[in-house]
């Protein structure tokens, strides 16, 4: 589906058509959280829309004017904390005569997938339904071989958790069952030449774990170049870390220790290494 252009007309259209996999009817704003499903799931897959105002058999029930005004407040909230701004559309138009909401969401590009819940989980479409991305992709049982490369600071006379974060890292890529080699620069053997070292790496590798715990410059410098070559970016951090402005509108999963660092990046794993080997194998 695309955002751009849509009329009223279309949406007249997509009331009639009737609730589908990339069509939803919602009489009222309901939760964030079960909004933001559908969200992650049409960005990640294809596409889709949202029409607030409108029963499950697609009779027009209008929104009040304070509804009106909450449903636009909220998923405006919503729709900025989680998608790209050229993602989607949210308008409100005249159906018969009673105003319906819209939110229109298209497909993101390849290099901003997945888009992730808070939880950091990511949703699909598969068969009509909305399933997470990480169970899909265990389900096809892949058997390809990815290299994440882990950007950290080793600064651990600072901050001695440094050990356990990486550990942590080590312990979330076992268990999302996949196979994902894990790089960290200062554990290769040889005699190399650091930077030049350190963008070798990341060309052989489609993930890259961006940790700005104590905001080191060379995590700084390794995103950079990382993103410039599109790889799968995970930017993750201890709470609290203070994200120059050129990283703070990325995504960025937060955790207060490495068991909570561990459950996260296991989901985030899983999603990056979808998006590598092609999600659309597992759709």
């Amino acid at each position: 589906m695309s955002t751009k252009n849509i009329s009223t007309d279309d949406i007249r259209n997509y009331i009639k058509q009737g609730e589908g996999p990339h069509i939803e009817f919602k009489t009222r704003f309901t939760a964030d959280n079960l909004i933001a499903r559908h969200l992650s799931a049409f960005a990640n897959s294809g596409g889709g829309i949202i029409i607030f105002g409108v029963g499950s058999h697609g009779e027009t029930l209008g929104l009040s004017d304070e509804e009106l005004k909450q449903t636009m407040d909220r998923l405006k909230r919503l729709a900025q904390s989680l998608l790209p701004i050229y993602a989607y559309e949210l308008d409100t138009v005249p159906i018969d005569g009673k105003p319906v909401v819209y939110l229109n969401i298209e497909e993101v590009n390849k290099t901003d997938r997945p888009i992730r819940l808070a939880t950091g989980d990511a949703l699909i479409l598969r068969d009509g339904a909305v399933v997470e991305l990480g169970e899909a992709v265990r389900a096809v049982k892949p058997s390809r071989k990815v290299r994440a490369f882990v950007a950290m600071s080793f600064r651990t006379e600072e901050h001695a958790a440094l050990v356990d974060y990486f550990e942590a890292m080590k312990r979330a890529t076992k268990a999302t069952g996949l196979p994902i080699d894990l790089i960290r620069i200062d554990l290769l053997d040889g005699d190399y030449e650091i930077s030049q070292k350190i963008m070798d790496e990341i060309d052989k590798s489609e993930i890259v774990i961006a940790d700005f715990t104590l905001n080191p410059a060379n995590v700084y410098f390794e995103l950079g170049y990382a993103r410039g070559r599109k790889c799968q970016i995970i930017q993750t951090a201890r709470k609290g870390t203070l994200l120059e402005f050129d990283t703070r509108n990325w995504r960025t999963l937060s955790y207060k220790n490495a068991t909570e660092l561990e459950t996260r990046l296991e989901s985030a794993l899983t999603n990056a290494y979808a998006e590598v080997v092609g999600a659309g194998a597992v759709k």
